[in-house]
């Protein structure tokens, strides 16, 4: 297998996707069902369709450009899984292509190959979650160009104003689908000021391509008197250092243990054999700066889970097709592709069935054995389960902001927004464990009148009582 990929020949690529194809064939045969993020992002397009302003009318974190996507997919495929799976599958494959393209592009190995293709779509299948059309997943594709216009720079042959205000342009558009991918500005900062000569004036076209899709994105939203709620449920939140782990160490060790092992092998193996010119050297260097700060962004992420190590999996492409390329004997190398594909396929699989230690319960939305289905609801709680059977009313979606106005009815500004929110589109159940609207619907006679308290429920009266 690894004597096909070694081949720099474009129609390789479609061996590339029949490969691909194979190893998820089980999960589009037997899905494991929505995950939290998957349903979230259904959720959230739901409201941009209806006409829903993000962050205005609707209380939430997600990125701008991830709603809107989201928007988009919803209006195009609603919530078909198979059709999301199947877009982000492709995706994947673009990005597999890209990588090895670029690498090839830029001489990064002593032979140009489509190995680093191969590696990227094999270590993309650790674990069945990352095949999620989530923004994680949509914004990763704006950091490949980002980082090939950052070996542009470093190769000094091809420096140019327009690669470096491509740089910072992409990882802007990045970090406009997922916040946390805001760090690799730095990172891109710190590798250029190792390994360029840049002047002064670079560095800011680097930050003013980084800067303007943010300052458009604030223009607009001043043009609907919107930047209080941009800022409030958009930039601050995501400042914000808390994250909630959805599966646990032991198991990210259990799923990264094959590409951990000869990420290993393989800086054992270019530390002790490899010949490399001073202009590959920079790109080992610049590439080990990648992923320092692609760790960095998984633990600034607001969930840590599987997915959110996708970024590593360029860096980690590089450095074990380097291993491999290195391997006199070619049949040894290919043993390895061998056990690097069977192992990572063996315990992904294991895992997705339950014989490992991952515990997939956080990840996955529970069946609901609630009768409530195809209604509008809102939950005010942290339980977002109900939505997978019923769709969002009121812009409330975010119990970690919206809580912030629930529990304090004192404040006038409270009133006004639970009830602009009920009355412009009213829920036909509210979920209220705590009976958190009991004083809203004190200080509201129209609310009042409209909704009934049964057990954790509030429901909505029909027009002819």
């Amino acid at each position: 297998m690894l004597r096909y990929f070694r081949i720099n020949d474009p129609y390789r690529l479609f061996g590339l996707l029949a490969l691909f194809l194979l190893i998820q064939l089980p999960l589009f045969i037997d899905p494991a069902g929505i995950t939290f993020p998957e349903l979230k992002s259904m959720i959230v397009g739901e409201k941009i369709v209806e006409g829903n302003t993000l962050y205005v009318d609707l209380v939430d974190t997600a990125a701008p450009l991830a709603g809107w996507f989201n928007g988009l997919i919803s209006l195009l495929v609603g919530r078909s899984l198979f059709a999301r799976h199947l877009l982000a599958l492709i995706i994947v494959f673009f990005q597999a292509s890209y990588v090895g393209v670029v690498f090839a592009n830029k001489k990064a190995f002593a032979e140009n190959t489509y190995i680093p293709s191969l590696l990227f779509i094999l270590l993309f299948s650790y674990s069945f979650d990352t095949l999620s059309l989530t923004p994680e997943l949509v914004g990763s594709t704006f950091l490949l160009p980002a980082l090939n216009n950052l070996f542009k720079e470093i190769e000094f042959r091809e420096q140019r104003n327009e690669s470096i205000f491509n740089l910072g342009l992409y990882i802007s558009i990045a970090s406009l689908f997922t916040f946390s991918y805001t760090i690799f500005i730095a990172g891109a900062l710190l590798t250029l000021g190792i390994f360029t000569r840049n002047t002064a004036r670079k560095y800011l076209l680097l930050l003013f391509g980084f800067l303007l899709p943010h300052l458009l994105l604030a223009s607009s939203y001043y043009l609907i008197d919107g930047v209080s709620p941009l800022w409030r449920y958009y930039y601050f939140p995501n400042l914000g250092n808390t994250t909630i782990p959805i599966i646990s160490t032991p198991g990210l060790w259990v799923l990264g243990a094959i590409p951990g092992s000869y990420f290993l092998l393989s800086l054992v193996m270019m530390t002790r054999e490899a010949r490399l010119s001073k202009y590959q050297n920079q790109l080992v260097q610049s590439m080990w700066f990648w992923m320092f700060f692609s760790m960095v962004q998984t633990l600034l992420s607001k969930e840590i889970r599987p997915q959110n190590f996708v970024t590593v999996i360029p860096a980690l492409s590089f450095f074990i097709t380097h291993f491999l390329l290195l391997i006199r004997r070619r049949k040894y190398a290919e043993s390895h592709i061998w056990i690097l594909m069977v192992g990572i396929v063996l315990i992904t699989y294991s895992s997705r069935y339950g014989g490992t230690k991952v515990n997939y319960r956080n990840l996955i939305v529970a069946e609901q054995e609630s009768s409530i289905r195809n209604m509008r609801v809102l939950a005010l709680d942290d339980d977002r389960g109900i939505y997978k059977q019923n769709r969002l009313a009121t812009p409330f979606f975010n119990w970690t902001l919206s809580k912030e106005i629930f529990l304090h009815p004192e404040y006038f500004e409270n009133i006004i927004t639970v009830y602009d929110g009920l009355a412009k589109d009213p829920p036909d159940i509210i979920r209220d464990k705590n009976n958190l609207m009991k004083p809203f619907l004190e200080r509201i006679p129209e609310l009042r009148n409209q909704y009934y308290r049964s057990g954790i429920y509030y429901n909505r009266r029909s027009v002819n009582n």
